[in-house]
């Protein structure tokens, strides 16, 4: 169906699309500007390690050689140092990501410009510089518009640099190769920019799709099970609460925002193993038996088995692995005695800590059929009390202060 609907996109494009969504509409880029931003930081990361130290190895050279060229590595060094340093802010900012990404090219262009300005390169064509400049950007997806009018920006910059300082034979050859290998590599991004950013949108609309099934299941759950009332709504807004303040934490910014995203989309799941579990045990009005309680307790093992093979096409995805922890280990306690493993400590996934806080904590402050709600003061104690026991101690200080 995927990509059925893809073929028809692809018939309706036209060059003002092309040029603007890369054949997708403005609604279908908008869903994948941050899944580009992303792929495109990883390279930025290698980009900007190869150049610091392929400069830092011609300046070597150079330093041993006492040719005098020392400038433009060393602004390439600085460059690629500099992008690498900026790359370690926190953001959540895709303008901020892809402006570093331009950044990045926009120091390589400066450097090749600042290599060719050089007096033993003076009267040469710079050829290959060219081919480098219209070659580089394909290390980047985003719209078209932008890319080629930054490829003819900095070659028109660097013919009006060559027509000045040049011999007229130089600049004529430079004047055919920016033509011809401009051209040719805005061509060529266009083309490979489009098959990424489909691949990337198809993923995408599989996973969401997904996703969305899923979701859905976890709300029959809830409407069968009366005594939760909107628990999976209200446990989701207290994982985004605790989130907010593991985010302020240095330990916690190498998981990265994306780690967060998955987290929020699949707390929902988190008790979907329950649709295995029979009503009659489900909605009891009192205390259940031991028997009773041990069917309950394998409403984990369910759940897992249930996201498993509802997303079996995405296993080595980071949202499957996070549904299937946060719906299988939940129930773990921080000091061995839970279920359905008895995982200790830090054994117990992050996002499985997480939702045992939220989890608890709206099951004690919520009304069910066999209890009446605590309130928030008596809820909060009883936290404090399973503090570096039941829950992990650093997470549930910083559960209590959200809650402040």
């Amino acid at each position: 169906m995927v990509g059925k609907e893809t073929v028809m996109e692809s018939k309706k494009t036209t060059p003002a699309n092309l040029f603007l969504y890369v054949g997708l509409t403005k609604e279908q880029y908008g869903e994948i500007k941050s899944h580009m931003v992303s792929r495109n930081l990883q390279t930025l990361r290698l980009t900007s390690i190869l150049c610091f130290v392929i400069a830092v190895v011609f300046l070597i050279v150079n330093l041993i050689t006492k040719s005098g060229m020392y400038f433009p590595y060393a602004f390439l060094a600085a460059a690629g140092l500099l992008i690498l340093g900026l790359q370690q802010i926190p953001s959540k900012s895709r303008a901020f990501s892809l402006f570093l990404c331009y950044l990045m090219m926009i120091s390589v262009f400066t450097y090749a410009f600042i290599l060719s300005s050089q007096k033993s390169n003076i009267a040469i064509p710079a050829t290959s510089i060219i081919v480098f400049l219209a070659l580089f950007p394909l290390t980047i997806d985003d719209r078209p518009v932008r890319m080629c009018s930054v490829v003819l920006l900095f070659t028109a910059l660097y013919l009006i640099y060559s027509k000045v300082n040049k011999t007229p034979q130089a600049f004529s050859l430079d004047l055919t190769n920016a033509i011809t290998f401009s051209l040719i590599g805005m061509a060529l991004y266009i083309v490979i920019c489009r098959r990424n950013v489909h691949e990337i949108y198809e993923s995408h609309h599989v996973d969401k799709l997904q996703k969305d099934v899923i979701s859905s299941l976890a709300a029959v759950i809830e409407e069968r099970d009366e005594s939760t009332g909107k628990h999976i709504a209200r446990t989701e807004i207290y994982i985004k609460k605790l989130a907010s303040e593991m985010k302020k934490l240095r330990e916690y910014h190498t998981v990265g925002a994306s780690y967060f995203d998955d987290v929020y989309r699949a707390a929902p799941l988190h008790d979907i193993g329950k649709i295995k579990v029979p009503d009659q045990i489900l909605n009891k009005p009192g205390k259940l038996t031991p028997e009773e309680y041990e069917i309950i307790k394998k409403h984990t093992g369910y759940g897992a088995e249930i996201i498993e093979k509802t997303m079996d096409s995405i296993e080595q995805s980071d949202y499957f692995n996070i549904a299937r922890n946060i719906a299988l280990y939940h129930h773990e306690r921080y000091d061995g005695k839970g279920y359905p493993t008895g995982l200790k400590g830090e054994e117990i996934p992050l996002e499985a800590r997480m939702m045992a806080l939220s989890d608890v904590y709206d099951a004690l402050t919520s009304e069910r059929v066999y209890k009446k709600a605590y309130s928030k003061e008596e809820a909060v104690r009883i936290i404090k009390e399973g503090r570096g026991t039941q829950f992990d101690p650093v997470l549930t200080d910083l559960f209590l202060k959200a809650l402040e």
